[in-house]
């Protein structure tokens, strides 16, 4: 019983901190997160900065939570319309009306759907995923927030699947993955016949190991790209990379900002 109790005591915790969440200000729009089950990161920031989707018209978001990356997306590509596609009904609402308090609301649509048996009858120009982290790694407490993290519903051999459906053939798909992952992604890829043609390691320091890295999969090999990006120059300093493409965003970029 004790045990049971401590449990309660840490999910109510949870989904406190979760309703407590301010809501993360940039200079073009505003992420309410409170009903989202993954707050904002800096990785996920990066991430919107980096992918380039090019000239894409229709751009699909994979388990879009609070509807950050499509935000930072519509922001950077004018032409592009997204749909921003979750599991969760509390993300999806979020992020509707994240969508809506923002410049490019007639760009943005929120869906709730399970990604695996989602038939859209088309495929898109662009597709971005942060997909749940920490496959086959130990569950976090919450319900909720277990799955939004962890691969408990959409492992990645499925996710590549889907990718592969619902990618047209000259278009791209950027991922956001655990370094750790690296390896089986790539392998994955092979497997479904997909290329990375760009992948971008992220390091918070120089002297650091990656812990997230970013891909850039296509249907078609144009060969492959590798490089790296570095958060810190030093505590509290912003590397000039990180300066560079936040510059855009943030509201300030004191990097003890979050």
């Amino acid at each position: 019983m004790e045990s049971r109790n401590l449990s309660t005591h840490r999910s109510r915790d949870i989904v406190q901190r979760m309703k407590s969440r301010r809501p993360f200000r940039f200079k073009q729009f505003e992420v309410a997160q409170e009903g989202g089950c993954m707050p904002v990161t800096t990785d996920a920031c990066i991430f919107g900065a980096i992918a380039d989707i090019g000239k894409a018209k229709s751009a699909l978001d994979i388990g879009t939570g609070t509807g950050l990356l499509s935000l930072m997306l519509a922001q950077r590509f004018p032409e592009a319309h997204f749909t921003a596609v979750d599991i969760d009904e509390a993300s999806v609402n979020q992020a509707h009306l994240n969508f809506e308090n923002s410049p490019w609301k007639d760009r943005l649509n929120a869906v709730k759907a399970d990604i695996r048996e989602w038939e859209q009858g088309k495929q898109f120009d662009a597709i971005v995923c942060n997909p749940p982290f920490f496959e086959n790694q130990l569950p976090s407490e919450s319900e909720d927030k277990r799955r939004a993290r962890h691969t408990v519903t959409l492992d990645f051999e499925t996710l590549l699947q889907k990718i592969n459906t619902l990618l047209n053939m000259d278009g791209k798909c950027w991922l956001l993955l655990p370094f750790l992952h690296t390896q089986y992604i790539e392998n994955i890829a092979r497997i479904n016949a997909l290329y990375i043609i760009h992948k971008i390691n992220i390091l918070s320091c120089v002297e650091s190991q990656p812990h997230v890295s970013i891909f850039c999969i296509s249907k078609n090999n144009t060969g492959s790209f590798y490089s790296d990006f570095i958060i810190y120059n030093g505590k509290g300093i912003y590397s000039n990379s990180m300066n560079a493409i936040m510059k855009y965003f943030y509201l300030d970029l004191i990097a003890d900002r979050q």
